[in-house]
């Protein structure tokens, strides 16, 4: 279902900072940034993405319209009726992040996938075995790869729940055997008993789909803070459940939409005693979403810095870029993952969670150096 607000260009800078509004920058490339060598340049998140114009954005109910106003940095705090508020909201954009897990956030990093399922919509069965998910985790790393994601639970649209014990048998093993190898570990579960015993066997990250919507998940990261693990999180959006997020995706404006729970579950976790430092968010591209709902994410990343925490992206071999190539099977889906993590990395984004590391890795160099 396509976006119900329209978007309608404004001139005036009242028609967005009346209400409440959003910030996204508008990333120069380098021949931009040169050019522009006695222009005030603002980074985002302390990088090396460099902007002098941003985008402000609200949305009006009674006219279904999102109001958008371009304008200079400079401008803006100049004729802002909401200095304060203005001054913040480009904080949190251009602050530089505190380190993740160990990562510098200003620097961009892979998360290699290592999927201990039999019905992962790419590799399902592949790496079922222990011994197979170790021996494909260390390629992972000697290509490039920051982190290890281990996941026991497919998570494919029409997918269900699995028993507890189930992904208990497949994960642990592999996260037990990586841990003796110094390497950085995510486990993505929506699970709080895997989360628990993840934390404690060595994972660094629990990646959940869900967002932390259960209460129990919050309180396992917090105990876990508490007895000095130094836990991080990814804060996933997802509307509804795997079985049937893909049946009628509907938003507003979704990247609005999907602000605003990031926004609400950062501020749950932050005031149940997890440091800001510690989190991480992902839009949850595929997750409850339309083509059109998925693009848009990426055209919009930009904003999501205005959460002030570093962001991952997953966009390997997802079915969005099938549908627009012809129905391309998953095995024929890297130049189109390649493309989105290019647009994604111009925007900003700091980690990019993917099944092929090495041709990824590459196409990051050979774009940041060009």
């Amino acid at each position: 279902m396509s976006a119900r607000f329209k978007i309608k260009h404004t001139t005036s800078l009242s028609n967005v900072d009346d209400r409440a509004y959003w910030v996204k920058p508008v990333p120069l490339d380098k021949v931009g940034a040169s050019n522009l060598a006695n222009t005030t340049l603002f980074k985002i998140a302390g990088g090396n993405k460099a902007f002098v114009e941003i985008d402000i954005c609200s949305f009006e109910r009674n006219s279904n319209c999102v109001y958008l106003w371009r304008g200079s940095v400079l401008n803006w705090l100049k004729e802002t009726k909401l200095k304060q508020s203005a001054e913040k909201k480009l904080n949190d954009i251009i602050e530089p992040r505190a380190e993740f897990a160990g990562l510098n956030m200003c620097h961009n990093h892979l998360m290699g996938i290592v999927n201990v399922t039999p019905d992962s919509f790419s590799d399902g069965g592949q790496f079922l075995v222990p011994e197979k998910a170790v021996q494909h985790a260390g390629k992972l790393k000697q290509d490039g790869a920051a982190i290890i994601d281990i996941g026991g639970e497919s998570t494919r649209p029409g997918s269900n729940k699995i028993d507890l014990l189930e992904e208990e048998r497949r994960v642990l093993p592999v996260l037990q055997e990586l841990s003796k190898h110094n390497s950085l570990i995510s486990v993505d579960t929506r699970n709080p008993v895997i989360m628990r015993k993840a934390l404690y066997l060595g994972a660094r990250i629990i990646n959940d789909i869900s967002g932390f919507r259960n209460r129990e998940a919050i309180q396992v990261v917090i105990d876990a803070f508490k007895n000095g693990f130094s836990p991080h999180v990814i804060i996933m959006h997802m509307q509804g459940e795997p079985s049937t997020m893909q049946e009628a995706p509907s938003y507003n404006f979704s990247p609005i939409d999907i602000y605003i729970y990031l926004e609400k579950q950062i501020n749950l976790l932050v005031s149940s005693g997890l440091p800001k430092s510690c989190i991480a968010v992902d839009v949850g591209f595929g997750f409850g979403k339309s083509v059109s709902d998925n693009l848009t994410l990426i055209d919009w990343m930009p904003m999501f810095h205005g959460l002030g925490v570093p962001i991952l992206v997953g966009i390997s071999r997802k079915s969005t870029i099938g549908k627009i190539d012809n129905n391309a099977a998953v095995d024929k889906r890297l130049g189109g993952s390649i493309a989105l993590t290019l647009r994604s990395i111009d925007a900003g984004v700091q980690m990019i969670r993917s099944h092929d590391i090495q041709e990824t890795m590459q196409a990051i160099k050979l774009w940041q150096v060009s």
